[in-house]
């Protein structure tokens, strides 16, 4: 019991949710002993769903973490019917069965956020010797109520309340985890800082690049002031939908406060990054707001060096949404396009642009 009471109170020092499942993984590993543990989470690009081993521990080995943004969606397992995972997901119960080709191991699977709509849909896969026995199995469960209780805690804190977009305050933690952490291939182990060159030969490897898109809601103020706050609330919860949907689950979208939003996305190159904000832009103005109806947006994108720091790529972007407004609004403008074509001048000296 006390040695079961420690790992608990391991989960509960934590102070953000990658350490969070990291000692879970950990926890669990020294109460079970298992052969392996992976922590599932599932990605999604529109319909196609698929399983990102997360974090993954086996027995000798140093602990694996995959950061979303940095995982190839392409290679990831797909999620088919009737399996241990997909069979957990489905009854958000444990899923126990003997896996095949691996001298009788036994396989077991548990949700881990059932009765939890957070949006996020996650398994742990156990490995082991021999069948979980039900005291194994009730730890296991009062470690995951300590689990979700403490993810629910870090998600209130990082989440907008308004639209359940991430909020700016998580946004420049996430932005130097994500973006400059130090990474082995495809997968972290216990990752250390690194240097920009290395970073960047990394992302040409992995065919990696990453922007920043600054997303505005035209004529806002007018919505408020013809329909009252309470419409204009609503038409903000529809537009965080929106970006949802439109953006893929690897990515990371914010909402600002007001009227204003940014994505961290990554794409294989500038004209895709164009594409996807454009396609969010043209959703925007398709899109038929109850009592307000049409509502447009404009956005800006800038491309994300490996030594910017977050403030300098938002400012960029920020003066690629100003030039959107200044311009028709209702429209997707590019900082680096703008620049190389004479229509911003950047001041190398604080990083500030200049209109023509």
């Amino acid at each position: 019991m006390f040695h079961l009471i420690d790992q608990i109170a391991t989960l509960t020092d934590q102070r953000d949710r990658v350490a969070l499942d990291r000692a879970l993984v950990r926890v669990l590993t020294k109460l079970l002993e298992p052969i392996s543990m992976t922590l599932y989470m599932v990605m999604h690009d529109a319909n196609d769903q698929r399983w990102l081993p997360q974090i993954v521990l086996r027995r000798g080995s140093a602990v694996e973490v995959n950061d979303p943004m940095h995982a190839d969606f392409r290679l990831l397992e797909r999620i088919e019917n009737d399996t241990p995972r997909q069979r957990c997901l489905e009854v958000n119960l444990p899923v126990v069965e003997q896996a095949e080709g691996l001298d009788g191991d036994c396989l077991t699977c548990l949700p881990l956020f059932a009765g939890h709509d957070i949006g996020e849909t996650g398994v742990i896969e156990i490995r082991s010797i021999a069948r979980l026995d039900p005291l194994a199995l009730a730890s296991i469960e009062r470690v995951l109520r300590i689990y979700r209780n403490m993810h629910s805690m870090f998600m209130y804190s990082e989440r907008d309340a308004l639209t359940g977009l991430l909020n700016r305050k998580s946004f420049e933690e996430t932005f130097y985890r994500s973006l400059r952490e130090d990474r082995a291939a495809d997968t972290v182990v216990d990752a250390g800082a690194q240097s920009d060159a290395h970073l960047q030969r990394r992302r040409v490897r992995l065919g990696e690049q990453f922007w920043l898109a600054m997303i505005d809601v035209d004529h806002f103020k007018q919505v408020n002031d013809q329909f009252g706050h309470q419409i204009g609330d609503e038409v903000l919860i529809l537009v965080g939908r929106i970006l949802k949907t439109t953006f893929r689950g690897y990515d990371r979208v914010y909402r600002f406060g007001g009227e204003e939003f940014v994505v961290l996305l990554r794409c294989p190159d500038h004209a895709a990054a164009l594409l996807t904000v454009e396609r969010f832009r043209r959703k925007m103005e398709q899109y038929r707001f109850p009592q307000a109806g049409n509502i447009t947006a404009s956005a800006g994108l800038s491309s994300i060096g490996a030594s910017d720091a977050p403030d300098v790529v938002c400012n960029r972007a920020d003066q690629a949404v100003y030039y959107a407004k200044r311009h028709g609004r209702n429209r997707v403008c590019s900082y680096d396009d703008l620049v190389q074509q004479g229509l911003l001048r950047e001041d190398v000296r604080d990083g500030g642009v200049e209109l023509f």
